[in-house]
Order: C-alpha cells, then structure tokens, then sequence
C-alpha cells in the first residue's frame, strides 16, 4: 500500500445491482481486500451483512452471528478503503446516535464529500438487522427487505464501521451513513441502524477518491437496472428497522 492509496474509496458493484437482485458474488475476499481494509457489504447470495475491520473480513449471518470469510470467498457489493483517521474525538458519557451525527457534521468540509467512518467503544446498546441468504431465481431487494432478522445488543463493547455518502449519487451509493457493527469478541454483528454510545473514541476520514469496480458476469452485463423509484426504494429500505 502506498501513501495515495490511504482514505481511497473503492466499490464493487453499486447500490442498484443489489436493488435490482444481483446477488451472485463477483469478487473474492483475495481481491476485494488489496483495496481496503476496513469495510462493509454483504455475501453471495445476500447472506448477511459484511464487517471489514483490520484487514479481516467477517460475515453476520442472519442468526446474528459472525464468521470469518476465506479468501476464496465471494462478495456481490462492498465498500472499503485504507483507513487512517482525519480527525477524530472521544466519547465519555452517553450519546445518542443523533447527537454524535451532530457532533460530526461542523467538523467535516461538508454533505457533498465521503467520510469514512470508526466508532470504537462500550455501547449502551445497537439495533441490528440482517438479511436472510436468498436462492435463485433471486428477487429484487425491495420484495425480501421485510424478511430481515433485527437483534438488541445491549452493554457491548466493538466497533461500527461505515461510511458517508453524499445524497447526489444515490444508486450508486447508501446516501448518507450506512454503518455495520461487530463486538470485540467477534461473534456478533449486523447493519446498523440505531445505537447509544457510553465511551470510547469516533474516528473519522475524508476520502480522497472513489473507484467503482463494475462485475463482469452475465447477470449484471444483461440486466436492466433502470429504476425510477430508486430514491423511494432506498429511503424504505434504510428506514429504521
């Protein structure tokens, strides 16, 4: 890794295949992790949530449990990078998750950029979700999105990694923070999409550059993904719970 390859967004596939039901893995973890080492995602088949911290990948399956991927492993979608902190602060008594948004906002350069995104510490508690493996003939994402497990993870110590998207791209990217979590322990995990925080330190960085890795295969060279109800369809799915 080179100093230029530091807080360099690189995604394969995009936010639309995944919409559009394209869930055959078309990159090995081999590949995907020359290109970042923090990150997240999802499996072959849609089979629960991808975790990428300290150049590990893991998998969250839809028991809620986490599993370190092979190599030869296979990813439809995911986002990583090489991360190294911009800047960053500590966490010393309980914060939602919207008042440490707000802490974030004024000290990045703004809403049109990518920011990385590290919270490590002891949480009061995180609501998970995970999705189930699908079998083909897959459906598209908005057809199975009820048919998602959630979980309470309550008095846990680990880490949410994620990033931020600006609105602009929606369908290529989550707009806004799209964040998974894993315990120390490495046994439990999921999306996130609500917790509280009792302590620990909020690490954030500003990408430089993005890389879209488009897949090669049949499924997504001859699929059709326009969609004119994009925005609406990421704005059900990323709803709390």
């Amino acid at each position: 890794m080179t100093d230029s390859s530091k807080n360099r967004l690189f995604q394969h596939a995009t936010l639309a295949s995944l919409l559009g039901g394209l869930y055959e893995g078309s990159t090995t973890f081999k590949e995907l992790l020359t290109h970042g080492d923090l990150g997240i995602g999802t499996l072959d088949s849609l089979d629960g949530e991808l975790v990428i911290l300290d150049g590990v990948a893991y998998q969250i399956r839809a028991n809620g449990e986490a599993y370190r991927m092979k190599e030869t492993d296979t990813t439809p979608y995911a986002m990583v990078t090489f991360f190294e902190a911009d800047f960053g602060f500590d966490v010393d008594q309980l914060t939602t998750k919207e008042a440490l948004e707000a802490r974030i906002a004024p000290l990045t350069q703004g809403p049109n950029l990518f920011y990385t995104v590290k919270m490590t510490g002891n949480f009061r508690i995180v609501h998970t979700r995970t999705v189930q493996k699908q079998s083909r003939p897959f459906l598209p994402l908005m057809e199975i999105s009820d048919d998602q497990r959630t979980y309470t993870l309550e008095y846990i110590t680990g880490t949410i990694v994620g990033f931020w998207s600006p609105t602009y791209l929606q369908g290529v990217y989550v707009p806004g923070y799209h964040l998974h979590f894993i315990d120390d322990l490495r046994k439990v995990g999921g999306h996130v999409f609500d917790y509280e925080i009792l302590e620990g330190r909020i690490e954030i960085s500003q990408q430089t550059g993005i890389e879209i890795e488009l897949p090669q295969n049949t499924d997504y060279l001859k699929s059709n993904l326009e969609n004119p109800e994009i925005a609406d369809q990421i704005e059900s799915i990323e709803k709390d719970g």
